[in-house]
């Protein structure tokens, strides 16, 4: 492994908090009220901008036609509701209210909205619109007798000269402050409608640009932390190979020449075949290990991640040649492998099985050499998986006969051997202790395998054995 330190992440890559969002309902009540006073104030602009129309009022009076032409000022203030989903509607029906007689407010509401949402090719036509209309509006009200325009109500006496064009015109200086007040009316609704929809534009497109480079800040830190930790990945991959692969193709070489010149013991013999299968195993198992370490896949669950390591060796499949290659150390293995539904099963279940079994029966050779042990596997998809390794808690030099067993299990699991191959009469392999160079870290394995499961497991010694025993949840069969 490199001295150098993975580089650290920047603060961008850490989960930030989520803002505080105002909740769905509030934004939908506030949206309510705003529309409510929008309709009412409207409305009431609408009605008074009626005065200035002799068809509406007459004296002071509202004929047959201004009572007809209020209530259909209602439902067309109604589409106020629909500024958000849908603004052109309110702006066509301001529209017609400022070709009618200059009422422009619910034109100016639409317009703002259009701006703020609508495409820029809309918003564009839209303004130009709106502007034509304003204008033209305007132009006529200022060109029209003073009577007829809404702002004189401000300015003219008494409300009952409204409409009535035979009443005396105002005085000089009212008919200019009739005059400024319109068009500055018209100036100041374009003005908000335009100036405050497209800074409300720019700043919504501003934040999709920063959410977007701050998406894109954050996939580029994790690509670069990823490149760093392939680097590692590669480097590890690499020690390892470097370092096991060779010393594993001696021990195989060795082994085979110890082969071929102890014809004459058939103890020898066997037992160096023994190593030499177990030395090439290794090195398969080492050549997948190096592939899964450079592809990131060993930490994964996934089915598709599983490819870095052959499922011949590390499966339930597997369990009988497992138990026949530690046989062949001089090991008394009691077997009981009870498998079915192996097809159904997860492939991290499938290998956590297998690995556990591994690891118990390293531990017990390693611990307890000479001692017989006890092996109990049960699989099912009903029950889950189920696996018992024993063995005396004191190790015993006594020989025990391997007994025949017989093994029950699914569909794909190759046949248990009836009885166990004994290396040589005195077995000396097996008097010998493996040096005990381990750390506690295949018990702590096993511990996080089975956590990861969701499963339970009891490792310590129980009426004078040391016992592992494993218990995985059920899985769900297939077909």
């Amino acid at each position: 492994m490199s001295g150098q330190p993975f580089p650290q992440q920047r603060p961008e890559n850490l989960p930030r908090p989520r803002r505080r969002r105002v909740p769905h309902w509030v934004r939908i009540a506030v949206s309510i009220v705003i529309g409510v006073v929008l309709f009412l104030f409207g409305l009431f602009t609408s009605v008074m901008a009626l005065t200035s129309n002799t068809w509406a009022f007459a004296d002071g009076i509202i004929s047959n036609t201004g009572m007809l032409a209020v209530l259909l000022l209602v439902p067309v203030w109604g589409t106020v509701f629909l500024r958000h989903k849908w603004p052109w509607v309110p702006f066509i029906a301001g529209a017609l209210l400022t070709a009618g007689w200059g009422d422009a407010l619910l034109l100016l509401i639409g317009l703002f909205h259009l701006v703020i949402r609508a495409s820029k090719r809309q918003a564009f036509v839209a303004s130009a619109v709106a502007s034509a209309l304003v204008i033209a509006s305007t132009v006529r009200m200022c060109l029209s007798p003073v009577q007829l325009n809404p702002f004189a109500i401000l300015f003219l006496p008494g409300p009952e000269q409204m409409t009535n064009l035979d009443a005396p015109a105002p005085p000089a200086d009212a008919l200019l402050a009739i005059t400024l007040v319109t068009i500055a009316a018209a100036v100041i609704g374009l003005g908000i409608s335009l100036g405050v929809g497209v800074l409300l534009r720019r700043t919504k497109r501003m934040r999709a640009v920063e959410t977007i480079a701050a998406r894109e800040t954050q996939r580029s830190d994790s690509l670069s932390a990823e490149l760093a930790r392939q680097s590692e990945r590669e480097l590890l991959a690499r020690e390892l190979h470097d370092t096991l692969s060779h010393r594993l193709s001696v021990i195989s070489l060795h082994s085979g020449a110890l082969e071929v010149g102890g014809n004459d013991d058939p103890g020898i013999a066997s037992t160096a075949s023994a190593l030499r299968q177990e030395a090439h195993a290794s090195l398969e198992d080492l050549r997948h290990l190096v592939g899964g370490v450079r592809e990131g896949t060993l930490a994964n669950a996934g089915p598709q991640k599983e490819a870095s390591t052959p499922p011949s060796l590390t499966s339930m499949r597997s369990i009988p040649q497992l138990v026949a290659s530690v046989q062949a150390t001089g090991t008394i293995i009691r077997p009981s492998i009870i498998i079915q539904d192996v097809e159904s099963a997860p492939t991290v279940l499938d290998r956590a099985v297998y690995r556990i079994v591994q690891e118990s029966l390293t531990n017990a050779m390693k611990h307890a050499p000479g001692a017989p042990v006890t092996l109990e596997v049960t699989v099912s998809a009903d029950l889950g998986a189920r696996a018992v390794i024993a063995n005396p808690a004191e190790p015993s030099a006594q020989r025990f006969h391997p007994p025949r067993t017989t093994t029950e299990a699914g569909p794909g699991i190759p046949p248990y051997p009836t009885s166990a191959p004994r290396v040589g009469p005195a077995n000396p392999g097996a008097q010998q202790s493996l040096p005990s160079t381990g750390a506690g870290a295949g018990l702590v394995g096993i511990r996080e395998r089975v956590a990861m499961l969701g499963g339970e497991v009891f490792i310590g010694v129980r009426d004078g054995s040391f016992l592992v025993d494993v218990t995985l949840p059920p899985f769900e069969r297939q077909g």
